[in-house]
């Protein structure tokens, strides 16, 4: 998965969850999460993507005039192509292994409990653990055929033994996940606790909450 694929993850993935939003509203809760820093995206690409995943079908603009005389808002909703899009990228996100950039795992883990329910993540989670083992005995292979090339440089090897050793190191991780998630921990979707979560008081997502029930009722209101 790429950068940009990851950047589309996570921006659908916000819009799922805070839409109909302003794509203001959606930067700053991407903000919020730091994805500038461990996602390395860029703040202004939110922007772009939105713009990007209105042409393609993936979420819907709304051009909405909130109260007399005042400039339009442009306001995005998540389309069912778009829900369909979010669960096939948080999926591949959790399945799939990139020995040496974890980014995209960090994504869809963070988008997961709002994406699918319960049995669904953990079957993605078994997944990956297997995917993960595949990889580190892979690697294992890779470094004895190394080690017997005399020409191969010693700091390669001891590279891949890093990844090798993260990889297991990972999979035993997701293995102690694994078992809470299915012991009954965590929330997930279409779980009454989930429904009941509501953020602190003096958290920056209640005005985007308001604003949203706001924006519905403009949308049924044709804008």
């Amino acid at each position: 998965m790429a950068a940009s694929d990851t950047t589309r993850m996570l921006v659908l993935g916000v819009a799922q969850i805070f839409g109909p939003a302003n794509g203001y509203q959606l930067r700053r809760e991407l903000l919020s999460w730091n994805v500038q820093h461990w996602a390395n995206i860029n703040p202004g690409s939110i922007y772009s993507m939105l713009a990007t995943l209105a042409k393609q079908g993936m979420v819907e603009r709304h051009d909405l005039v909130m109260s007399p005389g005042a400039n339009p808002v442009a306001v995005y909703r998540i389309t069912p192509a778009g829900d369909a899009e979010v669960a096939r990228l948080v999926g591949e996100g959790i399945r799939c292994v990139r020995e040496f950039d974890r980014t995209e795992f960090y994504a869809a883990a963070s988008l997961a409990p709002t994406t699918f329910d319960r049995a669904t993540f953990g079957d993605l989670l078994a997944e990956r653990i297997e995917n993960l083992r595949i990889s580190a005995s892979t690697l294992v292979g890779t470094i004895a055929a190394a080690k017997a090339d005399a020409g191969a440089p010693p700091h390669v090897v001891r590279l891949m033994d890093y990844a090798a050793t993260i990889g297991n190191a990972e999979a035993t991780w997701i293995e102690g996940l694994l078992a809470d998630v299915r012991a009954g921990d965590l929330a997930f979707r279409g779980e009454a606790a989930m429904e009941a979560w509501t953020p602190p008081a003096d958290d920056s997502g209640w005005p985007m909450m308001r604003e949203r029930a706001a924006y519905l009722a403009a949308i049924a209101n044709g804008g």
